[in-house]
C-alpha cells in the first residue's frame, strides 16, 4: 500500500486556527522546539530510567528533538510518526502499531492521545509493545485545570478542545486535532484495565495563575464535595492512585497546562 503524501506542517497552526475565519489546515502538525512537557518527561527518564541503556519508542515523535535528547542519555529511541521522514518509522496511531509484543522498555506518547478517534485502542497498543515492568509515559491536555473547568462551565467545551480547532478527515489520513479529552482519573482507570499502575504525575507550565485566589477560595468546598463523591471507591479500581480525591483536586493539576502521567506495566 502506497504511503499518503502529506504536506509539511506549519508551526503556527494553532495560532492560525484562533485568528483567521478562513482557516487552512495542515495535514499533520507537531510542536517545534523542546517544550515544557518534553522537559518534564526527560527529567523523569534521566532520574528513574537511566541506570542502564534501554530500548525506547516515541510516538508521535514530531521533529525528533525529544528522542535526540533521550538518546544522549544512552538509550536507543525508535521515532514513529505519520510523516515517515528519514530515520523515522511510519505508523498510524489509529491502527495496530508495527512492533512485536513487549518490544520496548519504555514508551513515550506526548500530545498524541487526544488526536485519535479511538484513544483506548492506542493505549492498548502502547501497553502491548511495552515489556512487563516497563513504563508508558503519556502527556495530554489537562482538562481538569481550573481554567478548563471554568471554560466548560460557560461553553460546554474543555480548554484546548474547542469546536473551531477540529477537522473531519472524511477518510483521509490527516490530523483531526483535539477530539478525545481525558481526565487523569479516567486515564488511570483505562491503563489499569490493561495491567498498568500509576507511578508518577507531573505537569508542565502553569496555566492562568491569576486564578490562584479563586482556587484557594473554592478549595474547602471542592475538597468536601470531592471527598463525598469518592468515598467508598474500591482501592483496586485505579491502580497506583493512593488518594483519588487528592489526584482530582490537588494544586498541581489545578494549573498545569498538560498532564503527564507515568505508568508502570505490571510484571507477568
Amino acid at each position: 500500500m502506497e504511503r499518503p503524501v502529506l504536506r509539511p506542517c506549519r508551526a503556527d497552526y494553532a495560532g492560525a486556527l484562533s485568528k483567521s475565519p478562513m482557516r487552512e489546515y495542515s495535514d499533520f502538525t507537531y510542536v517545534p522546539g523542546f517544550t515544557g512537557y518534553m522537559k518534564e518527561i526527560f527529567l523523569y527518564i534521566r532520574e528513574h530510567l537511566s541506570d542502564q541503556p534501554r530500548q525506547a519508542l516515541d510516538i508521535p515523535a514530531g521533529s525528533g528533538v525529544f528522542a535526540e535528547k533521550v538518546e544522549q542519555l544512552g538509550h536507543h529511541v525508535v521515532k514513529v510518526d505519520l510523516h515517515g521522514n528519514e530515520g523515522f518509522v511510519f505508523a498510524n496511531m489509529e491502527e495496530r502499531l508495527p512492533f512485536e509484543d513487549a518490544s520496548f522498555d519504555f514508551v513515550t506518547s506526548m500530545e498524541g492521545l487526544e488526536h485519535v478517534i479511538n484513544p483506548v485502542d492506542l493505549l492498548r497498543e502502547l501497553m502491548r509493545i511495552t515489556r512487563p515492568g516497563g513504563h508508558v509515559v503519556i502527556s495530554t491536555p489537562n482538562i481538569v485545570n481550573l481554567w478548563s473547568r471554568l471554560q466548560f462551565l460557560f461553553t460546554g467545551s474543555f480548554y484546548q478542545f474547542g469546536a473551531n480547532g477540529v477537522r473531519q478527515p472524511w477518510g483521509q489520513m490527516v490530523d483531526r486535532n483535539h477530539i478525545s479529552p481525558f481526565t487523569p482519573l479516567h486515564l488511570c482507570y483505562v491503563m489499569g484495565a490493561f495491567g498498568a499502575e500509576l507511578a508518577d504525575v507531573r505537569v508542565d507550565r502553569a496555566k492562568k495563575k491569576v486564578l490562584m485566589p479563586l482556587y484557594w477560595l473554592m478549595k474547602p468546598l471542592v475538597h468536601v464535595w470531592t471527598r463525598k463523591e469518592t468515598r467508598g471507591a474500591r482501592p483496586d479500581t485505579y491502580p497506583g492512585v493512593k488518594d483519588i480525591a487528592a489526584l482530582m483536586t490537588g494544586g498541581k493539576l489545578a494549573f498545569g497546562r498538560s498532564q503527564i502521567l507515568v505508568f508502570r506495566k505490571r510484571e507477568a
